[in-house]
């Protein structure tokens, strides 16, 4: 019996996730237009949050992390969904309040897991501050990220 392929966030270089996504949601719980190829910002700056603009290109942000950065636990969030409280079969991108996305259920290629990071259920950074990109730090919080509308 062939396995279900969980849906995938692609990093582009530089730039925004690439996904696609059929459960997104706000920090209101409200949810927002998902489709093949959205691409959400990931930089911070975008005008059209969560959606990118191209903004990173104007700001010239860099996905690198600082060379003498380790790998580091994916920070907990508060507003964030308790684990168990949601199908985690089900894949979804929650937008944290002024925070992280809150994703579950879907592959992330990359390679900058930490040991005993969750697969399943994990926060990714969208405010182009964290030093453990793309995963978030809790930089949001000492940088004042804001994001009014979701």
């Amino acid at each position: 019996m062939k396995q279900e392929q969980r849906p995938r966030i692609r990093l582009s270089r530089n730039g925004p996730y690439l996904v696609t996504v059929d459960d997104l949601t706000n920090s209101k719980g409200e949810r927002l237009q998902g489709w093949n190829g959205v691409a959400l910002c990931r930089c911070g700056a975008s005008n059209r949050k969560p959606f990118c603009d191209s903004s990173h290109i104007r700001i010239g942000f860099s996905d690198d992390r600082p060379q003498n950065s380790a790998p580091c636990a994916v920070a907990n969030h508060r507003g964030a969904a308790q684990p168990g409280s949601s199908d985690v079969n089900a894949p979804s991108i929650r937008i944290a309040r002024n925070g992280p996305y809150e994703v579950q259920g879907f592959e992330l290629d990359t390679d900058n897991w930490s040991e005993g990071a969750s697969r399943e259920r994990y926060f990714l950074c969208r405010c182009g501050g964290s030093k453990n990109k793309p995963f978030c730090d809790g930089t949001h919080r000492s940088i004042q990220f804001r994001d009014d509308n979701n």
